[in-house]
């Protein structure tokens, strides 16, 4: 029988031989060993993956196969167990390493394959993205492997991630910690960008580290610490842990950890109002003074007169000593709020020790990791006698410093949408919002005239009633993220129809060699607002991810937008058979009572039939459901003081978080969005 000449690798020492020539060295230590019960699993795991690590082989001698295995005696039963089950046959193609001399052999008969033959890392990653695809549950895979599930499901995450991440990690140009990073993203075709940016050698850290941790709110957030987890919990709020543990746990609901955390200063915000201060509520300390306010003049304590020196150096002590006893409390225990307190009036007083003729008027609250709430207090204005004089004259004895002036910003009053919801599952009320926003989407993009007034209104929003963003990367600091939903495609006749028209205006940019200002400011009028309404279109974003989760505000502007422009869904789409297999039988029998649809076979289909019947039903009526309708009943709920009875309304504790979040809005004289 003729043998069948081996294929050297690049580097002479791999090569590659027909099972049938592969024999066992009988200087292998385990030759006399029979095959234990676990090869039948191995076998398993080769027929999905293939050879993990190749085994060591010498050459044949005289009486013995072309080659032998010193090491990898396993690896050939299982072999030869799939061979048995037909599987694989004779002339499968192992993949070896040849010992070439004595001490080689030796080597490879003695020493851990390890050792002899490291694998790389890139090689195991893709042999467990095979196993799984090949629907091998974890546990099996980490029995078949000796790996631990929890490492098994690490390799799984890294498994999912673009080939060109794998490859750029088998060629040293990104180490395991940035591949692991990749797994953070959610778009495939910006990890192989950015993979191929390291195979080309442009790549740096801090482009992987800037797009993973942007707008990734985390249990650092100066909020979290007094909020605490079981109340974020309590509230409906989702943690999100880092697989890989290299990061602290993600807050999936950042709105309701703002809720919770407003929610827990209330008794702040009224005990500093009654001391006579006008109460602001910020994400941080880091702003100018408010109208009508100014900050806290700059003191050198050495030119203080003695007794503002003595005075100041005592409150300073109470500060030290208030501290302390939050400390011993914690920020977490339910009478935290008491220590927090007091902290803060003690900082009023140290404060106010070395002001001369100004009187506090202001404090600005912010969230503060360490001691719950840091305060920033500010002075009314230094005025001249005879004008303050005046002032007194004109002044309401009853009212208190701070809040006869009136309120630098306009607390908007936002309607709470009724939406029935009852019945209706997380992951179903997330399909309906997700479609209905893309269906707005596409209308919007649709009607230039509409995406002015809403790309207006929100700058007036952002600007005029001093909502605050924190983005420096422009000379314009409107931010905007394209609508997206994790790793869905978009849909093409909605939000991909718009997708598309913005590739076709990039193309067109990149072959104007202009910088998008130019490109913009040569359109035509017409292609100008056609364009805008493309962009606000993509920006938009509506979707719920939970019944309990209502976005009020977003809803309200939602409904708006789409009477704005004539929004109507069916004349883009109707329900498909993607849309309608979330929905139960029952919900589906529904839709047909819905569309007037009688007919008594629709209540014999089965799931499957049934979903093909409504489809083809809402087709012929150009029909959408009532439920993706942006035009549900609202009620407004008014900027005053209400009972728990008149939010009957409000069926869960995160609604009711957001209904006093609201209340707490209406308390203060200005409320900056976290």
């Amino acid at each position: 029988m003729t043998r069948q000449s081996p294929s050297l690798s690049a580097a002479e020492s791999k090569i590659r031989i027909p099972l049938r020539d592969l024999g066992l060295a009988p200087e292998n230590l385990r030759f006399s060993e029979p095959a234990d019960d676990r090869i039948g699993q191995l076998a398993d795991t080769i027929a999905a993956a293939g050879v993990i690590i190749p085994p060591i082989v010498r050459a044949g001698r005289k009486n013995e196969q072309a080659y032998m295995a010193l090491d990898g005696r396993r690896r050939r039963l299982a072999l030869l167990a799939l061979v048995e089950r037909g599987v694989i046959d004779e002339d499968y193609g192992v993949e070896c390493i040849l010992a070439v001399g004595k001490a080689a052999q030796a080597a490879a008969i003695v020493l851990p394959n390890a050792e002899t033959a490291p694998v790389h890392i890139a090689s195991i990653i893709v042999a467990i993205g095979n196993l799984r695809k090949a629907k091998m549950d974890t546990a099996f895979i980490s029995a078949s492997l000796g790996y631990s599930e929890l490492e098994v499901k690490r390799l799984e995450a890294l498994a999912g991630v673009h080939p060109t991440v794998l490859t750029a990690l088998r060629q040293g140009r990104l180490t395991l910690k940035q591949v692991r990073s990749f797994t953070r993203i959610a778009d495939k075709k910006q990890q192989e960008q950015l993979a191929q940016s390291a195979l080309d050698g442009h790549f740096q850290d801090y482009q992987l580290r800037n797009i993973v941790d942007t707008d990734r709110v985390t249990t650092l957030d100066n909020r979290f610490s007094l909020v605490g987890a079981d109340r974020y919990i309590k509230a409906g709020g989702r943690l999100d842990v880092d697989l890989f543990g290299e990061l602290p746990d993600g807050v999936l609901d950042p709105e309701i950890l703002e809720q919770v955390w407003r929610e827990r200063i209330k008794p702040l915000v009224a005990k500093l109002q009654n001391k006579g201060l006008a109460v602001f509520v910020g994400p941080d300390a880091g702003y100018r003074a408010p109208d009508d306010f100014e900050s806290l003049p700059y003191v050198i304590h050495a030119t203080l007169p003695e007794a503002q020196r003595t005075a100041r150096l005592q409150a300073r002590d109470v500060v030290d000593e208030k501290l302390a006893a939050l400390r011993e409390v914690g920020l977490a225990a339910d009478d935290a709020i008491d220590a927090i307190a007091e902290v803060l009036i003690a900082r009023e007083t140290h404060a106010a020790a070395a002001l001369d003729n100004l009187t506090l008027g202001a404090v600005l609250l912010s969230p503060n990791a360490e001691r719950g709430v840091d305060a920033t207090f500010y002075t009314h204005p230094e005025v001249e006698a005879d004008e303050a004089l005046e002032d007194e004259e004109d002044e309401d004895e009853d009212e208190r410093p701070g809040v006869s002036r009136a309120a630098t910003v306009v607390d908007l009053v936002t309607p709470k949408a009724v939406v029935a919801v009852e019945g209706v599952s997380h992951s179903l009320h997330e399909v309906r919002t997700d479609l209905a926003t893309r269906g707005l989407i596409r209308d919007l993009a649709d009607n230039p005239g509409a995406a002015l007034t809403a790309i207006v209104a929100q700058l007036f929003k952002l600007l005029a009633l001093t909502t605050h963003t924190y983005h420096d990367e422009s000379a314009l600091t409107v931010s905007a993220t394209k609508y997206s939903r994790g790793g869905m495609s978009p849909h093409p006749a909605l939000d991909g129809e718009v997708r598309d028209r913005l590739a076709a205006r990039r193309e067109a940019y990149l072959a104007s060699g202009q910088r998008p200002i130019g490109f913009v400011d040569a359109l035509p009028h017409g292609e100008k607002m056609a364009l805008l309404a493309e962009l606000v279109a993509i920006s938009l974003n509506a979707r719920e991810a939970r019944t309990s989760l209502l976005r009020h505000g977003a809803r309200a502007e939602a409904a708006e937008i789409a009477a704005l422009c004539d929004a109507d869904l069916s004349v883009h789409w109707t329900p498909d058979q993607a849309f309608l297999s979330s929905h139960s039988k029952a919900q589906l029998m529904a839709m047909l009572v819905e569309m007037k649809v009688e007919d008594a076979r629709a209540a014999t289909l089965k799931k499957d039939e049934l979903v093909t019947f409504v489809a083809e039903a809402a087709a012929e009526r150009q029909w959408v459901p009532g439920s993706l309708a942006w035009s549900a009943k609202v009620e407004v709920d008014e900027p005053v003081e209400e009972s728990a009875e008149d939010n009957g309304d409000i069926s869960d504790g995160a609604e009711q978080a957001e209904a006093q979040s609201s209340q707490l809005a209406a308390e203060t004289p200005e409320t900056i969005a976290a």
